[in-house]
This record gives C-alpha cells, structure tokens and sequence, in this order.
C-alpha cells in the first residue's frame, strides 16, 4: 500500500504544480540625504564639515514584506567611461589601501564604491573618513534588495 501513495502524491505534485510564486530578489538604490550642521562661532579644526543624518525620512518606500535586506554603501566615483572609472579606482585605491573598492556598471554608469554597512548611522559616520581622505564628491546610498514576483 505504501509503494502506491508515494508515487501518487509524487504525481499529482508534479501534474497540478504548487501554488507558490518564484521570486526575483532586484537591487533597488538610492541616495541617503545627509545634512551639515550649522558652523560654531569657533573655526572648525579642518575644513571638512562633520556630516549627520537629516531627519527627513527616506523616500525608499518599499512594502516590507517584499524586502530582503538593506545595506549601506558609500560611493566615491561615477563615470560614462569604464576606462577613467577603472583610471579612478586605481588612483583612489592608493589612498584607500584598507579599503576593498567595487566598481559596478549601473544602467551604463560605471560607479566605485566602498563598504557595506548594516545601518545608515554607521555609513554617515565613515563617511567622514572618507571625506578627510580628500574625496569631496562621495556620499552614502542605500541598497534595498526587494523580492518581486517573476511571471
């Protein structure tokens, strides 16, 4: 009797299918506001302003349920043409030598980045060491990785 059941649960899984859905997890990204505060009578010690959290909250409005996880990175370049992305990278990473740095093509934009971090405070915080590092164009985005339904 055993022998039978078996292959007939195996059959009718096989023939009628599961009702569940197959999933793609996608990268969404998005820049993480930060703001500089307000100048002390006293000259700041270096030229570089302490950044902080804006407390505006993030645009990235995703359905929870949807979201697999979030980290934070900070990018440092983007160009059109790999070869001054890869130029930059190389230069960057001589002042940089502690730092694992990815270059990655985004919708033909090729941008470097470093870190991955789990909270956004702890992003901004590096982010001014990356700043005193003399890179003045970089800023903290978020990646959101969502899973969305595959037809």
């Amino acid at each position: 009797m055993k022998k039978l059941i078996i292959p007939a649960a195996f059959a009718f899984a096989l023939f009628t299918g599961c009702n569940s859905s197959i999933y793609e997890i996608i990268e969404v990204e998005e820049t993480v506001e930060v703001k500089e505060e307000p100048k002390q009578e006293a000259p700041p010690v270096t030229d570089i302003p302490e950044i902080k959290e804006e407390t505006k909250p993030s645009e990235n409005k995703f359905v929870e349920k949807n979201v697999v996880s979030r980290t934070y990175v900070i990018q440092i370049g983007a160009y059109l043409d790999v070869v001054n992305a890869e130029r930059f990278m190389r230069s960057a990473q001589k002042k940089l030598t502690k730092e694992e740095l990815v270059l990655k093509n985004v919708d033909g934009l090729h941008k470097i980045r470093l870190g991955n971090f789990s909270t956004k405070d702890d992003a901004i915080n590096y982010l001014n060491n990356i700043l005193s590092a003399g890179f003045r164009d970089c800023f903290v985005v978020e990646l959101t990785y969502i899973k969305q339904e595959t037809k």
